[in-house]
């Protein structure tokens, strides 16, 4: 059998083994769907990797009967989202670590399009497919046609700002470089995962992927990618409603402790003091339009960074010593302006602003 200089067969090379790996935490009837359309893929060097964090604690004789292997843990209690990714990624042995929500539904030919489009271009580490709405296919959903973020450290999507949602008209249909992929729906190197270091598990939930793919950026050699011809379907927000109190809170406080950790010192000088400002109004706003827990969740917030500043800092430490690109590497990536702000003046689509 013909081998490369690594020693890889043909196959191998050309058909890496791809972990999947989904994180359930209740909902079943999602997991069982995600299970099925996986199994429908038309790849076939795949290994299923299933992380029960547990609400509703399942068997693996409940798991769906499929022809690829199934690796099954069971968490005894809840890691939240990073910690159990990183358990998941622990346990997988392949080249390319697939990470879905329970949740998704994905096309049977999203994986070999995402395999090929890595293995042909190995500056390429993370990789997103279009993600449309599972209740309504003709609409983005989430991070839609792919993440991006702007200097000020909120994110938004092509194909969604805040909660304006886009028609999938096909206006986003060109293979194009984006800050981050959603994190129920990423598709990643293992190796690279490895160098950035993982979930950072105190995040719990939510903005993990984002502070991960932002760290990849700054080890300064790596393209995130969005990838128009793949397609998944995802439900969204199936355990925790828009309007959870938790939710916003971890939503606001790890979006802040994202650009503490991610930025240099300087950039943080200009940075964070608008940020707080613009934090500050939101909550404002949210008290006089009698919007009581997104004012709370705004003020936990605040209260936890400042109680736990010492911790942040020692985090901060650590991606700081990892870095290798400056802050204008990671700031070409960026949006230049506020979202928060062009969204008030009447920008509600990214195709009006990139």
């Amino acid at each position: 059998m013909d081998k490369d200089r690594k020693g890889k067969s043909v196959m191998e090379r050309n058909s890496p083994l791809v972990s999947v790996v989904i994180v359930h935490y209740k909902d079943f009837d999602y997991l069982r769907n995600c299970i099925l359309s996986v199994a429908k893929s038309t790849y076939e060097n795949i290994e299923l990797i299933i992380v029960d964090n547990g609400l509703q604690k399942i068997s693996p004789s409940d798991l769906p009967e499929i022809d690829i292997p199934i690796n099954y843990i069971s968490s005894p209690k809840n890691l939240g989202f990073g910690d159990g990714c990183n358990q998941g990624i622990h346990n997988a042995k392949g080249e390319f670590v697939f990470i879905l929500n329970n949740d998704i539904e994905i096309d049977q030919n999203c994986i070999p399009e995402l395999v090929k489009i890595l293995v042909d271009d190995p500056s390429i580490a993370v990789a997103q497919p279009k993600m449309l709405d599972l209740n309504d296919k003709e609409h983005f959903h989430s991070s839609g046609a792919g993440g991006m973020i702007d200097i000020l450290g909120y994110p938004f999507a092509r194909g969604r700002i805040l909660d304006k949602v886009e028609k999938d008209m096909g206006q986003y249909d060109n293979f194009s470089d984006i800050f981050w992929a959603s994190g129920a729906a990423i598709f990643i190197r293992k190796d690279v995962l490895e160098k950035a270091g993982y979930f950072d598990t105190y995040y719990f939930m939510y903005m993990e992927e984002i502070d991960l793919i932002w760290r990849i950026h700054l080890l300064g050699s790596y393209r995130v990618v969005y990838v128009p011809t793949t397609k998944i379907y995802h439900f969204g927000c199936p355990n925790l409603g828009r309007e959870n109190l938790w939710r916003m809170y971890y939503v606001h406080r790890n979006s802040l402790i994202m650009l503490l950790k991610n930025y240099s010192w300087i950039t943080l000088l200009f940075i964070f003091p608008v940020r707080l400002i613009l934090e500050a109004g939101t909550a404002a706003e949210y008290l006089f339009t009698l919007k009581w827990k997104r004012t709370i969740a705004i003020l936990m917030a605040f209260g936890h960074i400042i109680g736990h500043l010492p911790l942040i800092i020692r985090k901060r430490r650590q991606v700081q010593l990892m870095r290798k690109a400056d802050d204008r590497y990671v700031l070409d990536k960026m949006y230049k302006g506020s979202i928060l702000l062009m969204y008030l003046f009447g920008y509600k689509k990214a195709s009006q602003l990139l």
